[in-house]
């Protein structure tokens, strides 16, 4: 038996409408010697009928099949038999370019990666492109441990983000330390922080090989105060990896940038449903009244983070989005009518 170079992991859960798409992506790799490790999470549509036929047609595809029990569950049941050197993931709702594995592959065995990070495009369900990060100036960017946490923490490029499925990462790294999915929503956020503190060598290249679908229905377009205060949960977990790594002297002060950052960004974004949550509005003003102003200040100072909370601090920043979405709502009108 050929050694399994990569395995590909793939969670479902009432994904019928994108699975064709995204598994004819999956399939068709040019990188031989895949397994493509596919869990489908208690689907309620027709995906399960779905997901047999092609498993009956492919033969290094597994199906695995579960009571619904969340994402983070399906892609740790994944992880305990994958058999690959490195593990990739894949969105059901998303689909790849089919070089993107063998792409990958073959960079982190020329340059002996723990793990190596593409840049992705954000399209609509019609595949038409909504929009992308040029980052040619930092292709083939090669990323030790220490540098690569500082670029996930204070994101100033854009490079290192919190999801799993852009990069392709040695399976050895979620063994050797027990790395999971912990049950919460936006999983991998904590995760990816928890791999990055274990690399010893990372890249990131500029091909956009991963197609990110926008629809409605997608976890980061559905806004709920059950969705918001995961997200919280999630960021607020990466104190306790810096403190458990024992981190803190090197992490904290980014730490304490991005915390901030994230929050005040999701705070805006959902500011609607926030205003409707006494929930929210109190845990936000938990966060946002204990940040302490002179920390921000350090170098690199983040004059538009210093804004917003400054703002917020003085009751201006609800009135001002509440205002500014109002005029957008009647532009908006003004274009449809126009």
């Amino acid at each position: 038996m050929n050694l399994i170079k990569v395995s590909i992991i793939i969670p479902v859960y009432n994904n019928e409408k994108f699975l064709d798409k995204c598994l004819s992506s999956v399939i068709n790799q040019t990188l031989k010697d895949i397994e493509i490790i596919i869990i489908n999470d208690g689907s309620t549509d027709g995906s399960l009928l779905k997901l047999k036929e092609y498993e009956s047609q492919n033969s290094n595809i597994i199906l695995l099949n579960q009571k619904n029990a969340g994402q983070a569950s399906a892609i740790n049941r994944a992880l305990e038999i994958a058999c690959g050197e490195y593990i990739g993931f894949v969105d059901a709702d998303d689909f790849v370019d089919h070089h993107m594995f063998e792409t990958l592959y073959q960079e982190v065995k020329c340059n002996n990666l723990d793990l190596i990070i593409c840049n992705w495009t954000k399209v609509d369900t019609n595949g038409k492109v909504l929009s992308y990060n040029d980052h040619d100036k930092y292709d083939n960017k090669i990323l030790g441990r220490d540098e690569v946490i500082q670029e996930f923490l204070l994101n100033d490029k854009e490079l290192v983000e919190g999801f799993s499925w852009n990069k392709l990462i040695k399976r050895t790294l979620f063994m050797d330390y027990n790395i999971r999915y912990p049950n919460i929503r936006y999983e991998d956020i904590p995760t990816i922080f928890k791999v990055l503190t274990k690399v010893n060598k990372c890249k990131y290249i500029n091909k956009k090989l991963y197609y990110y679908v926008q629809h409605g229905a997608s976890i980061t377009n559905t806004k709920n105060v059950n969705n918001i205060i995961g997200f919280i949960a999630a960021v607020e977990l990466l104190y306790d990896i810096i403190v458990e790594e024992k981190l803190e002297s090197e992490c904290m002060e980014a730490y304490y940038i991005y915390r901030s950052k994230c929050l005040i960004a999701e705070y805006i974004l959902t500011i609607d449903v926030v205003n409707h949550s006494s929930v929210l509005r109190t845990t936000f003003d938990t966060i946002f009244q204990s940040i302490k102003m002179n920390q921000l200040l350090k170098p690199p100072i983040q004059i538009k983070l210093i804004i917003q909370l400054f703002l917020y601090k003085i009751r201006l920043l609800p009135q001002l989005m509440l205002t500014y979405q109002k005029c957008k709502s009647l532009y908006n009108k003004y274009l449809l009518h126009s």
